[in-house]
């Protein structure tokens, strides 16, 4: 049995190109900076608040 590899970069074509996308990101403390609000929150340490 062949082992899949779970990426999203299948080849030099796909890098290059999420490299361009990447550049033009805008970094969370520019999104801020704004008044926006960056990514919503992924992980909240147990015993806290939201």
């Amino acid at each position: 049995m062949k082992k899949s590899l779970n990426t999203m970069i299948r080849n030099m074509d796909d890098l290059k190109q999420q490299s361009k996308i990447m550049d033009n990101m805008k970094t969370n403390k520019e999104i801020k900076q704004e008044g926006k609000s960056p990514d919503p929150l992924q992980y909240v340490k147990k015993n806290t608040k939201n």
